[in-house]
């Protein structure tokens, strides 16, 4: 099989843990040839070297604005950047890391995100808050759960590179563990250009790669969050070339186009050479942050905030990997309660292929959904198109546990309750969910309007919480400062 490398004129981008590293290779002297570099498979660190020049991006550049140009909710979360290595910096910090590398690196940014917290998901009793607590137990390494039943997520360092391929899963960023910058190779232009059928030059490259990225799942919680985190990065008027994996279904191709990639600028598992006088390489994205979570429904064009009266369905979500056995009476109980509050609310069984386009379902979510309902799967992370408040109930086995759609429904400010039991037989992943205390969650949360966004930030657009408010959901996330203090609003 044909190895990967991609070839580089000006830029490229890498991500760290903590945040990302921009490093653009340019050529400095004015009336030599610009230099062009290949980007091979990473194993290693360069060899040392030090950048030439430097460029800085303010706040300014991520602050996404709304169509009205008024700020959005992403802008209260926006990262800081730190593009220059100065005295006590950290030597893993980009613009230190720049230095060590052997390419002309020009600009080279750390972004440190702010630290967060996520409430605790809503029980039906303690025996599942003590299986969920086990579950928190196994990402303390990017969340960490408080006594007072807050997830807090403080902002990590990032650490220098070391060998480690592509696709190897990490439970804190959206590739590989660490990814170097040893495949970064310079090459001869005049043998580029003297051979007999020249490949093509694209102008603005960037490569989005992460396990599982054709799976509509790990598109939204990885390969979204690489985009956002790189878009101040894109020339909006030449976009670039995304490198990524294997071609997804077509709702995952709809996705791409509603970030602005039509179909001949997303190249999918490409085994040639490729050629780019501009790359923006970021790997290493952070995993769970509401910055990037918001940016991209914002991208998606989803008002999250957008009142809708119609907003009186309960979707179910099924799962054919782990199948609620006891379905039928499930439904039947949901349907029962919703006649009992006569609201007019009905139970759906949601199926995506109803809807002919990925703006169709966004709107349908959107406007018509109040709550989602099923097994942990790939159809209940279509709660993300639904509004702020949306209550979401996630059930799963303790044999099949993940915390991904808890923690993506809190940072977009959803109202999360889950019911982990144990399979319906040893080693299995079907279950069986007391009728029960899914109606005792529905009773106590479906329809209960939020608080207002917690106070993140001069740059909030919305006001904080009031104090006679108390018969409102609680708003799951908040800043995070360990020092507290009233005068800052913690």
């Amino acid at each position: 099989m044909a190895r990967l490398t991609i070839t580089i004129l000006v830029c490229i981008n890498v991500i760290l843990l903590s945040g990302m590293i921009y490093l653009n290779f340019q050529d400095i002297l004015e009336h030599r040839p610009t230099p062009q570099y290949r980007l091979q498979p990473l194993r290693g660190i360069s060899k040392p070297g030090r950048p030439s020049e430097s460029k800085a991006y303010t706040q300014a550049d991520f602050l996404p604005m709304s169509e009205d140009d008024s700020l959005v909710r992403s802008t209260a979360w926006v990262p800081l950047s730190l593009s220059e290595c100065t005295s006590g910096m950290p030597a893993h910090y980009a613009p230190c890391v720049a230095q060590r590398l052997d390419q002309n690196v020009v600009y080279a940014e750390e972004l440190l995100y702010s630290s967060f917290k996520i409430r605790q998901p809503h029980f039906a009793s303690n025996a599942y808050k003590e299986r969920w607590g086990n579950i928190a137990m196994g990402i303390k390494e990017r969340g960490v759960l408080q006594t007072d039943g807050w997830l807090v997520y403080k902002g990590q360092s990032g650490q220098n590179f070391h060998s480690g391929g592509y696709d190897r899963w990490s439970a804190d960023s959206c590739m590989s563990d660490l990814v170097s910058s040893d495949g970064l190779k310079t090459f001869d232009p005049l043998e580029l250009l003297g051979r007999s059928n020249p490949p093509t030059i694209h102008r603005n490259a960037m490569l989005a790669t992460s396990p599982d990225s054709y799976s509509f799942q790990h598109y939204l919680d990885r390969i979204t969050h690489i985009v956002a985190q790189a878009a101040h990065l894109i020339d909006g008027s030449d976009l670039p070339y995304v490198i990524t994996g294997q071609q997804g279904n077509q709702f995952v191709q709809q996705l791409w186009e509603r970030l602005g990639f039509d179909d001949k600028h997303v190249l999918h598992s490409v085994n040639t050479d490729i050629y780019a006088e501009n790359m923006i390489f970021s790997c290493r994205a952070v995993l769970v942050h509401p910055f990037l979570s918001l940016r991209t429904l914002e991208a998606f064009g989803i008002d999250s905030m957008k009142e809708s009266s119609t907003r009186n369905k309960v979707d179910h979500a099924k799962n054919g990997g782990r199948r609620v056995l006891n379905e039928t009476a499930l439904l039947d109980a949901i349907r029962v309660l919703l006649r009992e509050r006569g609201k007019g609310e009905e139970i759906i069984i949601f199926d995506e292929i109803q809807y002919s386009s990925a703006p169709e379902l966004f709107d349908y979510f959107n406007k018509n959904v109040m709550a989602v309902v099923g097994p942990h799967g790939g159809s209940m992370h279509h709660h993300r198109w639904a509004a702020r408040g949306t209550l979401v109930v996630e059930m799963m086995p303790t044999t099949f546990t993940s915390v991904a759609i808890y923690e993506e429904a809190s940072v977009l400010s959803q109202t999360y309750a889950v019911l982990v039991v144990e399979p319906s037989s040893p080693g299995g992943r079907d279950v069986i969910i007391d009728s029960e205390d899914v109606t005792k969650l529905l009773r106590e949360h479906l329809g209960v309007p939020m608080r207002k966004p917690w106070h993140v930030g001069d740059l909030a657009v919305e006001e904080t919480d009031q104090s006679n408010d108390d018969h409102l959901a609680e708003d799951p996330l908040r800043a995070s400062y360990q020092w507290g203090g009233k005068e800052l609003g913690f």
